[in-house]
Formats: C-alpha cells, sequence, structure tokens
C-alpha cells in the first residue's frame, strides 16, 4: 500500500512540473499558444555552445534557466546577459522549420539604441534526432533596431507537418477501410452462414447490380454525344412492287371462256 502511495504522488509531482514547465513559456499577445505544442516534446530542454570568443550560450526551452525568467544567456568571464525570456516568446512555423523567438532581454549598452536584445533559433525538421545541439548563426548589432542573436538546430519536433494527413485523406482513408471490411464480414458470412457459391458470395450482389446498371444508364444519358439513328418505319409492300398486274394478267388467260 505504501509503495502505491509513493509511487503516484512521484506520478503527481511529475505531473505538477509538467504543467510548471508549460506555464513559464507564454506568447506574445495576437499568437496562437497551439503552436507551442509544436515544441512541447522539448519543454525543460537546455542546449550549451561557445563561440570563437570565449561567449557561451545557453539556450533552454520554455523553461527559465535563472529567477528572471531568462530562456537564452550569455556568459564570458563573471558577466551574464539575459538575450530573451521565455515570458516573451514568439513562435512561427513552416513545412520543415520553426522559427522560435525570445524578446525582452538585457539592453544594450552602446549598441542598436540601447534596445533590449532578442534571440531568434531555427529548429529545421531532422527526424533521426529529438534535439541536435544549437549552433550559433550571427549576432546582429550594427543596426539602429532590431539586433538580433540567430542560433540553429536541427529537431523531429519540426517534420510533425510532413507526417500529418490532410481532411481528404483521412477522408479517403476512412471510406476505404469501411469498404474492405463491409466486403470481408460480407463475403464471410454470404459463404459460411448462407452457404452460397460463385458471384453470389458477394453482399447483397442484387443491389449493386441493380446500382451498377442505373450508374450505366445515367452515364450513356448525359455523356452521350452521338444522335440516335431515326428508327425507319415499316412500309408495307404495294401491289406495283409484287406485279400483283401482271398475276391478275396470267389469271385471266388461264380462266375458262
Amino acid at each position: 500500500m505504501k509503495f502505491i502511495h509513493s509511487q503516484l504522488l512521484l506520478v503527481f509531482v511529475f505531473l505538477c512540473n509538467i504543467r510548471q514547465i508549460r506555464s513559464e513559456c507564454s506568447v506574445e499577445p495576437g499568437i496562437n499558444d497551439d503552436k507551442l505544442k509544436l515544441i512541447e516534446p522539448l519543454f525543460g530542454q537546455t542546449r550549451t555552445v561557445t563561440d570563437g570568443e570565449n561567449y557561451e550560450y545557453e539556450f533552454s526551452f520554455c523553461k527559465s534557466l535563472d529567477d528572471t525568467s531568462a530562456g537564452v544567456t550569455q556568459t564570458k568571464d563573471d558577466t551574464k546577459r539575459v538575450l530573451g525570456r521565455v515570458n516573451a516568446t514568439s513562435i512561427k512555423n513552416g513545412t520543415d522549420w520553426i522559427f522560435l523567438t525570445y524578446k525582452d532581454g538585457d539592453k544594450y549598452g552602446s549598441h542598436c539604441n540601447s534596445e533590449k536584445r532578442q534571440s531568434h533559433l531555427i529548429i529545421l525538421c531532422n527526424p533521426g534526432t529529438l534535439l541536435g545541439e544549437v549552433q550559433i548563426l550571427e549576432e546582429n548589432r550594427e543596426k539602429n533596431s532590431d539586433c538580433y542573436y540567430l542560433f540553429e538546430v536541427q529537431s523531429s519536433v519540426a517534420c510533425v507537418n510532413k507526417s500529418s494527413f490532410s481532411f481528404g485523406w483521412v477522408l479517403i482513408i476512412l471510406i476505404l477501410s469501411i469498404a474492405t471490411v463491409y466486403l470481408v464480414v460480407g463475403f464471410l458470412y454470404q459463404r459460411y452462414v448462407a452457404h452460397a457459391k460463385g458471384t453470389e458470395q458477394i453482399p447483397h450482389l442484387a443491389y449493386w447490380q441493380k446500382l451498377g446498371g442505373l450508374s450505366a444508364d445515367g452515364c450513356d444519358f448525359i455523356c452521350r454525344c452521338q444522335k440516335t439513328e431515326e428508327v425507319r418505319s415499316y412500309k408495307g409492300l404495294g401491289d406495283d412492287q409484287l406485279g400483283m398486274d401482271e398475276d391478275e394478267d396470267r389469271d385471266e388467260n388461264i380462266l375458262p371462256m
């Protein structure tokens, strides 16, 4: 009993932690919250990468790295800067990519008009890995505004749209599945219960034959391109065609005088 109670407690704590992770990543107003579900398998994951100048970058997926809701940090020696926060998240996606943005980072000193830092992460489709290593692509701070840090990572979560079926395909698969079950079950019933033979084993054979005939008649009526030939009315043969005058003359010659 104690073992079951401890297991239930662990499950409860696990669910609470998941809920906490989800609540830390909030999108900006006007952004659909459902887009966050695309990266849900990555919640709580972190990656660290170092550039050529010995700056260490730490990236987290929808979980704060510290008590300031930091989602991306840059560290060198004893200096640490927040490059974006999880409570200012923006997300976009395409057929094989996801574009994740953390905004509201620490302000620049003398660059970009002292605006707040932001970081972009491009997640590219890679079915073979849940989360690869983060790479640094660019730090753009030579502009007057909209400066950014650009990162890239590969993950299978970006492939979700390639494997999904459209409504049309779902409908086709459903119809084919129902038709297959109908034919198999109907055939078995006709063969082993009704003891039918030959084509009579097809379920509702008479109905399908009638339907096929009606369909053929409808297609013939709609798609008929040539005019039907006029039915020539029957005309009887005249006396002139039968040579009646000549026969009458012969009969008169035969009669006695």
